[in-house]
């Protein structure tokens, strides 16, 4: 019997995978190491259009990590099997091209400031090792690829998600966050209603929102917070120095600027930590400064005017426990009122006060910095869109937010019919968001919910349709509930209704970058 080979270019698509996976590993291994494909991802986004990471993120919602993740693997596989079929007859240049990805994702990474040249060498060779299978003479019968794909693939899993897993326990063990000296009262048993987001969520529920993939590795013995620029005495804070300082607790929302109507990317938690007025007080801006540049670990920056700054929150703790890796640790920025990319910056190390305002990261893609606030919006969770319940009296629960002003009214109406007040539950202040709830005597059929908020400054959220650019998300949250009738049905229904629902959102996103 003839042993079949394995075509070259599937044999090196499974090495470039593998390869990636390998230097997933290797760096996993390492304290400040990148991973080729983690370079490659973030060379993904710096160098996309707005727009386009505008359509991006409105098609594939909160899988926007993994799905940049898979990407990156991808770019490694399709340079791999380009490799490989490349290798019959020139094994050499086959074995650059599939190697070239890691070269290039490592050199990527080490533009950043987060990364250790040794460790994300180390990192590089070990794909650039496995991505040499490509161009290998090597017999393999195809019943074995998808065999041995599944089980590697099994592997790395297993042990990248091992090493995550000791490196947050690691960190949560290092880091002491010391007792809050203003904490806040705990929540009351009310506070928690079924079938809605939590109102304080932990940092498994809250949304992960950035643009690194995956989130850097800081050393803490050697961090430092450091503020200068425009000011009478600069500051330079060790991280046990920043947790000696009178800390207390805040209640914060934090909104993504992509979080559609009725969308998920928007959490609310208890923080630790200290006001940022506090520090810049201490360093003493000068009478010509106005502006507040925040630079992160891997270079990302944003830009706060001086007012703002002076109102946000310096975050070393999150639900009583220290800062988690991937919402920021050490410290974080949180700014009332400011979605998640306009100043609420993770892995925070410098802090420069200027006169005048350079172009944060996405002022140099074409965002204005510090010019779009979060809107009054208000969100149902309960029902489900296109759930099924039953007829009777149930009742419409959700949040309602209004950043900096608070919320003091919210109404529910039912298809067209008129608006009702709903109850309003615990308020944790203006910079948080309020659950509410509303009666309905729900008849058979289908029926269109919506939902508004009116805000303590006398203020209705606005019902206009507005995409994330250039000035913010906007407009009502309607959403259509089935009373009896088949739940098959209605899950086909929710399916349809959320593809079209980010198709829609996503021609939208990107339409409004074309007419600007």
């Amino acid at each position: 019997m003839t042993a079949h080979r394995t075509p070259r270019p599937r044999l090196g698509l499974l090495a470039g995978l593998l390869a990636a996976a390998a230097g997933e590993v290797a760096a996993s291994a390492t304290r400040r190491g990148r991973s080729p494909s983690s370079g490659l991802a973030r060379g993904l986004v710096d160098a996309s259009p707005a727009a386009l990471v505008d359509g991006g993120v409105a098609l594939v919602g909160r899988a926007d990590k993994p799905g940049l993740a898979v990407l990156a693997a991808g770019v490694s596989g399709l340079a791999a099997a380009a490799g490989g079929a490349l290798a019959g007859h020139r094994p050499l240049l086959g074995a650059a091209v599939a190697a070239a990805p890691h070269a290039l994702g490592s050199g990527l990474a080490l533009r950043r400031g987060d990364a250790s040249a040794r460790d994300t060498a180390a990192a590089a060779v070990a794909g650039i090792a496995v991505s040499a299978a490509a161009a290998a003479p090597l017999r393999v019968p195809p019943s074995v690829v998808p065999v041995a794909t599944a089980l590697a693939a099994g592997a790395v899993v297993a042990v990248d998600r091992t090493a995550r897993g000791r490196r947050a326990a690691d960190l949560l063990d290092r880091v002491a966050l010391p007792a809050p000296a203003r904490p806040l009262p705990p929540l009351p048993a009310a506070a928690r209603q079924p079938g809605v987001a939590p109102l304080l969520a932990g940092p498994g529920a809250f949304p992960v929102i950035d643009v690194t993939v995956p989130e850097p590795r800081v050393d803490l013995d050697a961090w430092r917070l450091q503020v200068d620029g425009a000011v009478q005495e600069g500051l330079v804070l060790a991280l046990d120095e920043l947790l000696s300082l009178p800390l207390g607790e805040r209640d914060l929302l934090l909104v993504c600027v992509h979080d559609p109507v009725g969308g998920s990317r928007v959490g609310c938690a208890r923080w630790t930590g200290l006001g940022l007025g506090e520090l810049l007080d201490r360093a003493g801006p000068t009478a010509d400064a106005g502006w507040v540049v925040a630079e992160a670990v891997d270079g990302y920056t944003n830009v706060l005017p001086l007012a703002a700054a002076r109102r946000a929150f310096l975050a070393v703790g999150m639900a009583g426990r220290p800062l988690p890796r991937e919402h920021g640790s050490p410290a974080r920025l949180l700014v009332p009122g400011r979605p998640g990319q306009d100043g609420n910056l993770k892995w925070l190390r410098r802090l420069t006060v200027t006169a005048e305002p350079p172009l944060s990261y996405w002022g140099r893609r074409g965002w204005r910095d510090g010019t779009y606030p979060v809107h009054p919006a208000s969100r149902i969770d309960a029902p489900a869109g296109s759930s099924v319940v039953e007829a009777g009296p149930t009742t419409v629960r959700g949040h309602a937010w209004a950043p900096t002003v608070g919320v003091d009214r919210v109404q529910l109406r039912v298809d067209d019919g008129p608006w009702s007040d709903a109850t309003l539950g615990v308020d944790l202040g203006p910079d948080a968001w309020r659950p509410w709830s509303a009666p309905w005597e729900a008849t058979r059929g289908r029926h269109r919910l919506t939902v508004r908020c009116h805000t303590a400054d006398g203020r209705w959220q606005d019902e206009t349709p507005a995409t994330p650019f250039p000035h913010g998300v906007r407009g009502l949250h309607t959403t259509t509930v089935q009373v009896g009738g088949s739940r098959p049905t209605a899950a086909v229904r929710r399916l349809a209704g959320e593809a079209a629902t980010r198709l829609g959102w996503a021609a939208r996103s990107t339409a409004a970058w074309r007419s600007r």
